[in-house]
């Protein structure tokens, strides 16, 4: 499965720790505020794990989605990635 992380986070220093761990398991950036990447169950919940611990639950979001791989082929971009050389099995209209 596909795992989409995408957030609002109002400190920066929690934003830039966040956006940091979410690269190290393994996530691409491609928005400022959202990346994607490969996940299992376990990866779910190192992800709910470090968002519960970094942000501020009155200010801040966090949403973790998990896709199917059937769902994730139907995905479309419009435009350039904003990771364009990491960016998994997008199909880009132009």
């Amino acid at each position: 499965m596909k795992v989409i992380v995408m957030y609002d986070v109002s400190d920066d220093r929690v934003r830039e720790m966040l956006a940091n761990r979410l690269q190290k398991l393994g996530l691409t950036r491609v928005q400022r505020s959202v990346f994607i990447g490969w996940g299992n169950n376990q990866k779910l919940r190192d992800i709910e794990r470090l968002a519960s611990r970094l942000i501020n639950p009155k200010t801040d979001v966090v949403h973790i989605v998990p896709i199917d791989e059937s769902y994730w082929r139907r995905v479309k971009v419009i435009g350039t990635p904003y990771n364009s050389k990491r960016v998994l099995k997008v199909v880009t209209i132009v």
